[in-house]
């Protein structure tokens, strides 16, 4: 028995992060021609089904991660840092024919990264999913699914028939088909989105006094929208509740929205409101960017219930002088 069940990518992460990164309004790269000195780097798994699933372990809850990997000597990495975090590998499905995707991210100093991709040949199907193995979760968290609408049809269908809730992180793929995606919506207990991806999905801006009521109109029981450096706010009940972001000094926003989303998913498995688990999403948001790499700072459950939390690069107000 699963307390949640993590279905998305699996990534191998190669995060690199240089003072001779040229960093602008519109660009963050390298000058042409040149060897540049790493001054911070490392291999971590990445990819929203393993973040997420590291948060769910650690604020301990019984956590299975289902994801697609290559059989190739780049998956040894991915597992290896589930087996660090007590994360269930069972599930995890190596297809022979596949390769195992895998990113470079390029970090500058203000936290500040672009990522580069390399996605394998084949994305998770249906014919992937052990069914049998995944009946007894208490939740389904499904970030992106490359855009496999029929297979999110087909999972969401398999949670309402076995009584396990959902919690849906669509990635941009999922939007693109918003005609398709938006009758499901109405089966999620807790829909996760950026403002950007919230904007995709209601044709609206974030401004127009008609966005809240749109989004509510779709069905999900909970709706949060995160908004970057400005904070997050969650939807339910016709009432809107915002937090801001903790004041601290970035250093890599890889990851933000994934421990935000399971941190906030995992208090409402612990019965917690929207408003407790807004503020154990950006807790652990905060933790998260204040390190390098998307799971280095993942908060404990000790942790995240702790009212104040003081963090390495917190950046102090006048009152806390």
């Amino acid at each position: 028995m699963f307390d949640i069940i993590t279905i998305g990518s699996a990534v191998l992460d190669i995060y690199a992060m240089s003072d001779k990164l040229i960093l602008t309004k519109d660009l963050l790269g390298v000058a042409p021609s040149t060897k540049s000195e790493i001054s911070q780097g490392f291999f971590t798994c990445g990819g929203g089904a393993t973040n997420t699933a590291v948060t769910f372990s650690k604020l301990e809850l019984k956590t299975g991660c289902l994801s697609l990997v290559g059989d190739d000597h780049l998956n040894y990495f991915i597992k290896k840092s589930l087996k660090k975090f007590g994360v269930n590998r069972r599930l995890l499905i190596v297809d022979p024919k596949s390769t195992t995707d895998y990113s470079i991210i390029l970090v500058a100093n203000d936290g500040t990264r672009s990522v580069l991709v390399d996605r394998g040949e084949y994305d998770l199907q249906e014919k992937h999913i052990p069914w049998s193995k995944i009946k007894k979760t208490k939740w389904f968290y499904i970030s992106s699914l490359s855009g496999n609408i029929n297979l999110l049809e087909k999972l969401i269908g398999f949670a309402k028939e076995n009584n396990i809730k959902i919690a849906l992180n669509p990635g941009n793929r999922e939007l693109k088909k918003r005609q398709i995606l938006i009758p499901l919506l109405q089966h999620v207990d807790f829909l996760l989105l950026n403002r950007m991806e919230a904007q995709d999905l209601t044709q609206l801006n974030f401004d127009n006094k008609n966005f809240w009521p749109k989004l509510q109109s779709y069905g999900a029981k909970i709706s949060s929208v995160t908004n970057g450096r400005d904070g997050a706010y969650v939807f339910e009940n016709e009432q809107i509740y915002y937090s801001p972001i903790l004041n601290i000094h970035a250093v890599d926003e890889t990851g933000a929205g994934d421990a935000f989303g399971s941190a906030f998913t995992a208090a409402l498995i612990y019965g917690l409101s929207s408003q407790e688990a807004l503020l154990w999403g950006v807790r652990n948001s905060a933790s998260v960017v204040s390190e390098l790499g998307a799971k280095n700072n993942i908060l404990t459950l000790k942790e995240i219930k702790q009212k104040k939390l003081c963090f390495p690069n917190q950046k102090k107000t006048k009152k806390q002088k």
